[in-house]
């Protein structure tokens, strides 16, 4: 029987939900092509790090300067350029910001409606956005 090799993702991701809204992030890219386009928060795991977990809390008090309270796992998603990213629905503990103004243009909260909107209009990063909150809604309805 063939061994499983456990591989840790690119980076990870965290869909920050609070009073039923989803945080999106505007990051600052040189890249012009990615100029508009929102996604999740997060981040690479460092060489160092082997923990998907501590990475993104390390990211969320990075970027947006809040700890999280982990909901759970939502899945492993991959972008345009093949990279996998683990995403996980969390609750942010306090108020987002200062932002890591260096990496981050903007933020924004969204109803899924909204983020629906956003993606029929291709404003979302990746491509994985949608895909992911439908799997959230699935495993973790609004209350």
């Amino acid at each position: 029987m063939a061994e499983i090799i456990e591989t840790k993702p690119y980076a990870v991701r965290a869909m920050l939900i609070n009073n039923e809204r989803i945080l999106l992030i505007h990051h600052a890219f040189r890249d012009r092509s990615l100029f508009g386009k929102w996604t999740f928060p997060g981040g690479r795991l460092d060489p160092h790090e082997d923990n998907p977990v501590d990475t993104l809390h390390r990211e969320m008090q990075e970027e947006l300067s809040v700890e999280v309270e982990i909901i759970g796992e939502v899945g492993t998603y991959y972008s345009r350029s093949g990279a996998d990213y683990l995403i996980y629905a969390a609750r942010p503990l306090g108020d987002i910001g200062p932002v890591q103004e260096d990496e981050i243009r903007d933020v924004t909260w969204l109803t899924p409606a909204e983020l629906y909107e956003w993606h029929t209009k291709e404003k979302l990063q990746f491509g994985f956005e949608m895909e992911a909150l439908s799997a959230y809604l699935k495993k973790y309805p609004w209350p």
